[in-house]
């Protein structure tokens, strides 16, 4: 869940707070040194402290009073996960006061501190001046002139400080004149707050309120810039909203200077059995177009019950170029088709069965409305397989649908395909026959044959062998397997030009279809077939268990050449289909290759080709080569890294380029600084903003403050989307 910005402020310099309240990022190296050298870890933690008694060693105690001692040399204070040294303690037991007049140090299950001076009181506020502390799990550091920890809860320190870099030398610090802490009620309020990017203050706020556990507290987060030649900056100030302890709200006002202003939200929520996120925008005016722009989105997943649950995605945008002019990567810009979806879902050992709908919204302004997908609402699916791991086994999948769209055909689909299978199987062979029957009919909304149908007998045979053999290299225990396969399919040809086409297309090609039933995806053709897929496939495994080589090769040979066509397709006797090849070879933890295709023997020419090499190196340093090919559609060159240039500086890049159209498609370049307590990222882009192929130039520029957030347009989700998890 998300936390007003100045959390990180309060956590750190309360050390009385346990460090696992504080809702920080991930925590870094740590900038500074330890305070001092911590006690042995003990198992005790904070919770731990109010039934733990007290216990006190010193080399010497001196009576002064009556229930008053002094207490010196290495004089040591223990209660739960709390330490407490110090050089002379002053302990009056009848009042339950202890004065340290002199330096002291203190630990707890997530903090070192040290005071000039201290007074501890059992009941009542005890002081600590001059007070410096530390996280122990490295998120910062800071300082308070005065802390008064009162018997309540209630906490004030006095001209504080924090920072998660070097204290002699920080980069940036946060400085509060006061600050209260009401653990209780969980809140905090700071009076004069100054950012400070070293020497020079940066950001002040008057009085800020804000969270200290895990208790969320509404408030403004911190807000994001951007820029480009297409609309200009775009300023996003988000405020996030706590209404109860299972959902929460954020609001997205958002200005971009060419278009106006737009306003977002968030919404989500979590229950014992239901959990999802709606977001939406809204511009009234694009100041561009005049138009009415916005988009909705909305998640739910839900359990029902033990075998049921609910998943539901829905998505859209009120226009074809929502995209184009509103994403900020060239993945957003290129999607066509936006899919939606919502399903009651049922699974058991034996059975999975859905009820609901779905459809996809055309988000290309290329496309007719005569492409618009059909939408399927109702659609019922139902799988079933019998319970038995040995022996004849019987399966079942069957499908029923209602397919609509405006201004087409229309109409109701049946698909039931049982089927009866024998697998065989040892650790060196396998033999898989089945024989199924394939049912499909329909009832059409209007056509001269309101109620085709369609039924075919299908046949196949999945066999294939395991031979292996130790290599005599590395440490012995590498091994090669080399693994031949048979896959037979038989299945009648059968006229279907008049059955409709709903949602059937032609399955892509690879190597893992070489050995299914069916070339087309959907119910609406079934493919004809006297095959047989040969197949070979060899391994190279290291002691491990691991594929450091893995080579694939397969054809289909075609007894009588396919028949079954989708509309503008030609009949084309063949003996083969194209070779299918894949290759992947990890030669390193740091270093891996792949390369695949489809070889169109009877054409001599490649029809779909990619290599592509990933480089780990010096353990912050990244580099990918790609290459993708398909005749006559798209060739492309994209080349990714990061580079480093020192311990702290690395270069961030990436160039993707269509040979095919000679036109640059992304492209984005700059620096990147890390160190232990900030970074510093810049960012120039160039890419694709529309179907049309114009470019935009964008700049992203990121201050990340360590341990307390983000200033300016966040770039590590686009990193790690534009470059494919190389980040």
């Amino acid at each position: 869940m998300r936390r007003a910005v100045f959390v990180p402020l309060l956590c750190a310099a309360a050390p009385w707070v346990a460090a696992e309240d504080c809702p920080l990022p991930a925590p870094c190296p740590s900038c500074a040194a330890p305070l001092f050298a911590a006690a042995a870890g003990s198992p005790l933690t904070p919770a731990d402290r109010q039934a733990s008694d007290t216990e006190i060693d010193a080399v010497g105690v001196q009576v002064v009073a009556e229930q008053q001692y002094r207490l010196e040399g290495e004089v040591v204070v223990k209660r739960g996960d709390q330490w407490l040294w110090s050089d002379r303690l002053d302990y009056d037991a009848g009042n339950g006061v202890m004065q340290s007049p002199g330096p002291m140090r203190f630990q707890n299950d997530g903090l070192l501190a040290r005071a000039e001076s201290a007074t501890w009181r059992e009941e009542g506020a005890s002081d600590l001046t001059g007070m410096q502390f530390q996280l122990r799990d490295g998120r910062g550091n800071g300082r308070a002139e005065q802390a008064t920890l009162a018997a309540d809860g209630k906490t004030r320190l006095d001209t504080a400080a924090f920072t998660s870099c070097d204290p002699e030398h920080p980069a940036w610090q946060l400085r509060a004149g006061r600050i209260d802490l009401d653990q209780e009620s969980g809140v905090g309020r700071a009076r004069q707050v100054t950012l400070r990017l070293g020497r020079v203050p940066v950001m002040y706020l008057p009085y800020a309120r804000f969270p200290i556990d895990e208790r969320r507290q509404s408030g403004f987060l911190l807000p994001s810039l951007g820029n480009s030649n297409d609309a200009g900056y775009d300023l996003i100030v988000p405020y996030y909203l706590n209404l109860a302890p299972n959902y929460d709200a954020t609001v997205l006002p958002r200005f971009i200077r060419d278009r106006g202003a737009m306003l977002g939200g968030e919404f989500r929520y979590l229950g014992s059995t239901q959990r999802g996120e709606l977001q939406a925008s809204w511009l009234g005016h694009d100041q561009r177009n005049g138009e009415t722009r916005s988009s909705f989105d909305w998640t739910h997943q839900g359990q029902l019950g033990a075998h049921w649950f609910v998943d539901a995605s829905l998505h859209d945008v009120s226009d074809q170029r929502y995209f184009e002019d509103f994403g900020n990567s060239l993945s957003s810009v290129v999607t066509s088709l936006l899919p939606s979806y919502a399903y009651l879902r049922g699974r058991g050992a034996w059975w999975n069965a859905s009820f609901g709908g779905d459809r996809q919204q055309v988000t290309d302004p290329r496309l007719t409305p005569e492409l618009e997908p059909y939408r399927r609402l109702p659609r019922a699916q139902f799988e079933m397989r019998s319970p038995n791991l040995t022996g004849p086994q019987f399966v079942l999948a069957s499908e029923w649908v209602r397919f609509h769209k405006n201004d087409a055909l229309g109409g109701d689909r049946l698909d039931l395909y049982p089927q009866l299978t024998w697998p065989l199987e040892s650790a060196a062979w396998f033999v898989r026959p089945q024989v199924g029957y394939r049912y499909t009919g329909y009832a059409l909304d209007r056509d001269q044959q309101r109620s085709p149908t369609r039924g075919l007998a299908i046949a196949s045979l999945d066999a294939g062998l395991f031979f292996e053999r130790r290599l005599q290299f590395g440490d012995g225990g590498w091994t090669q397997t080399l693994e031949p396969r048979l896959y037979a399919l038989h299945v009648p040809y059968e006229d279907q030009s008049e059955l409709p086409l709903f949602d059937t297309q032609d399955l892509t090609f690879s190597f893992a279809s070489l050995f299914r039933d069916n070339r087309f995806t959907g119910a609406d053709r079934q493919g004809d077939a006297q095959q047989a897929t040969l197949a070979l496939t060899s391994r190279v495994i290291d002691s491990g268990g691991r594929d450091r080589l893995r080579l694939s090769l397969g054809q289909v040979h075609y007894f009588e050449s396919p028949r079954v066509l989708l509309p503008n397709q030609t009949f084309e006797s063949r003996s083969g289909s194209d070779w299918a090849a894949e290759v992947e070879w990890i030669a390193s933890d740091h270093l891996s290759f792949a390369v695949g295709g489809q070889w169109d023997d009877h054409e001599r020419n490649t029809e779909l080709g990619y290599a592509s090499a990933n480089w780990r190196y010096s353990d912050r340093g990244l580099l990918r080569l790609a290459h993708r090919y398909r005749r006559g559609q798209l060739e492309q060159v994209d080349v990714a890294g990061l580079i480093p240039l020192s311990e702290h500086w690395r270069l961030i890049t990436r160039w993707n380029q269509s040979l095919r159209d000679d036109q640059l498609l992304e492209a984005f370049g700059g620096v990147e600084y890390d160190s232990c307590c900030f970074a510093v990222r810049l960012l120039a882009r160039r890419y694709v903003r529309n179907f049309e192929g114009e470019l935009n130039n964008g700049l992203m520029l990121e201050l990340e403050l360590k341990g307390l957030g983000s200033l300016g347009r966040p770039t590590e989700d686009f990193l790690s989307r534009a470059m494919l998890g190389l980040r």
